[in-house]
């Protein structure tokens, strides 16, 4: 912190703020001397002390952050929940995603030192790249890295392992959406794709004797498909999304290599797979009980119409 301070001493800044946006990752080296004035001019120099919140989780905002000086920590979830996901330096731009394609924050921004940053609004970014399709495509890409990271490291099964090993999901990831109402997967189809949900949530339910029966509720960092994927059976469930829901999409033979190479997650995955299977199987059972008893009520109730008459 002394040599960031001994910097801002020496320089202005807004010049410090300008070689941070020329160090960007994303897109630093593509933009051209009036590109950074623009970012500089539409921008705002803000300060934050350790343990400030700048994004929450799940919140809509389209503002954006180009970290000038000092460090932030992205992670997901609460409490003993909490997963940190990236820890972000100088030059590093967060809060990109949401103001770019209209989504709520996937992931809390916290300042873990003393830190300057520049911030812009949405629209000053999204005009800035919309005139620039090299530079768009750029921030698509680290978009897509981005969101990526961030979902396959929201899911409980891979949350201690390191990034390197689900590099191999990252991959071969696809980034899909699916509006209301829409069948993700469907009962009886054959499967060969795990799911892992980005943003939304969804709900899992069997057809039986011409009857929907509701079976669980699926909601960000969680996922479903593995039963097909594991075993190659037809899914044993439909999938249908009750908001707008973007997934993660993976296929089985990249997943099984993933699985074999870290059998941990595989036992883990086996567990949870077969519980989900007995318990969506579990429910033929007891509509077949519910009839029976359906049945019993009838027969006494004959039988009281019959004693009745006499």
């Amino acid at each position: 912190m002394k040599t960031e301070q001994k910097i801002m001493s020496q320089q202005p800044l807004r010049d410090i703020a300008g070689d941070a946006i020329a160090s960007q990752m994303a897109f630093g080296e593509l933009l051209s001397a009036d590109e950074k004035r623009y970012l500089l001019d539409h921008g705002v120099v803000r300060s934050a002390k350790a343990g400030e919140l700048i994004c929450e989780q799940n919140q809509v905002d389209a503002r954006v952050y180009i970290l000038v000086i000092g460090a932030v920590e992205v992670s997901e979830g609460e409490g003993r929940e909490k997963v940190v996901l990236a820890n972000l330096r100088r030059g590093e731009i967060f809060g990109e995603i949401s103001a770019l394609f209209k989504l709520p924050r996937i992931s809390a921004v916290t300042v873990t030192r003393p830190s300057v940053m520049l911030e812009l609004s949405g629209e000053a970014l999204e005009t800035l790249i919309n005139n620039r399709p090299l530079l768009r495509n750029a921030v698509l890409q680290r978009y897509r890295q981005r969101i990526i990271e961030t979902a396959l490291r929201s899911v409980s099964l891979f949350r201690h392992l390191p990034a390197s090993k689900l590099q191999i999901l990252a991959d071969n990831a696809v980034l899909s959406g699916f509006p209301e109402n829409t069948e993700i997967v469907r009962e009886h189809d054959s499967g060969d794709s795990l799911y892992f949900i980005i943003m939304g949530s969804a709900r899992v339910s069997r057809q039986i004797n011409g009857e929907v029966l509701n079976i669980a509720l699926l909601r960000q960092a969680e996922y479903f498909g593995e039963w097909s994927v594991l075993t190659g059976a037809p899914r044993a469930a439909t999938v249908t999304a009750l908001s707008p829901v973007e997934v993660l999409q993976v296929d089985c033979q990249p997943f099984l290599r993933f699985i074999q190479d870290n059998p941990q997650v595989r036992d883990r995955l086996d567990m949870v797979a077969y519980n989900r299977h007995a318990q969506a199987m579990q429910s033929e059972p007891h509509l077949a009980y519910q009839d029976e008893l359906d049945e019993i009520v009838e027969e006494i109730e004959s039988i009281i119409d019959r004693e009745s008459r006499f």
